[in-house]
């Protein structure tokens, strides 16, 4: 009978392989998602330049990688962190100046940046559209601008954590999918002057993932309260995903997806599978595929 553990250390072998002393740009890496994927690329011995809003934020999340990676001024590894608002002017080269000066260059970058929202889309300020697109596309127009060229001429990774939001229109999603679709274009347009000079472009389109009570802020879990009173949507709407009927992912199963995906130069990762199937149907049968897909999705 196989032993699973010498598969896991095998895997976990190969993704040192991979990643080991290799600089890594995580914008967002301060919480959720982006933490995970900045603590797991620790790990496997990558040196770690974070971006985050919070200075406080910053400084945990080098804590927490440090720890993962045991950094001793012995093995040579470097984790870093920058205080940065993408949304404002500049502040996409600066990181990227940063980055390079810290670690002399940079090999792979990662955008874990993005707002949700709930809404009703014909009852919605002209502003509030327009803040979706600047908190999930706008944030990484600059920064991508000013890293793009060394990635790709490094064979390296322009990675982009999206959402299933930007594949599916669903009902109280509407302005959050007006973001992530526009994220989804910028990075189609990317690829396709990346990719001719090296670089590899990964799109990845998960659904809801699970948050740790214990370790994320209280305001992570009732931030929809305000949005489902004010547009006088049901009481579902608050849940992730909006409330479909949909398993929230593993964070930590994610992320090693992800990893792979970069092994393998993969243009896209959609989790779960069966959204990616569905995405198809629509493509292909609109129709049909709208009619499972507000099955899915309802909150009546």
């Amino acid at each position: 009978m196989a032993n699973p553990n010498s598969d896991r250390s095998t895997t976990n072998d190969s993704m040192t392989t991979h990643w080991k002393e290799k600089r890594c740009l995580i914008a967002g890496g301060t919480n959720g998602l982006g933490l995970v994927l900045a603590k797991t690329l620790s790990r496997y011995g990558a040196h770690i330049m974070l971006l985050g809003r919070s200075a406080d934020g910053v400084r945990n999340a080098i804590s927490l990688c440090e720890t993962e990676a045991h950094v001793t001024a012995k093995s040579g590894q470097q984790i870093h962190g920058l205080t940065a608002d993408l949304n404002q002017t500049g502040e996409g080269e600066r990181a990227v100046a940063h980055c390079f000066q810290k670690l002399g260059g940079c090999d792979s970058f990662f955008f874990c940046i993005g707002q949700s929202s709930r809404s009703a889309i014909l009852r919605l300020p002209p502003t509030e559209i327009r803040s979706s697109i600047e908190a999930n596309l706008m944030t990484a127009v600059e920064i991508t601008q000013a890293v793009a060229d060394p990635v790709s001429r490094s064979r390296g990774h322009l990675v982009f954590i999206s959402s299933l939001a930007g594949k599916f229109v669903t009902s109280a999603m509407g302005n959050y999918a007006i973001g992530k679709s526009s994220l989804a274009a910028f990075v189609e347009a990317v690829r396709l002057e990346a990719e001719p000079l090296g670089g590899h472009v990964l799109l990845v389109s998960p659904g809801p993932i699970a948050r740790n009570p214990h370790k994320q802020p209280a305001s992570s879990f009732n931030r929809y309260d305000s949005d489902v009173v004010s547009h006088g949507l049901p009481d579902s709407a608050k849940q992730p995903g909006g409330g479909a009927a949909i398993r929230l992912l593993d964070p930590e199963k994610l992320v090693h997806q992800i990893l792979q995906a970069c092994k393998k130069r993969d243009p896209e990762l959609v989790r779960p599978k069966k959204a990616m199937i569905l995405a198809g149907v629509i493509e292909w049968f609109p129709s049909w595929g709208r009619r499972i897909l507000r099955r899915y999705t309802s909150n009546d």
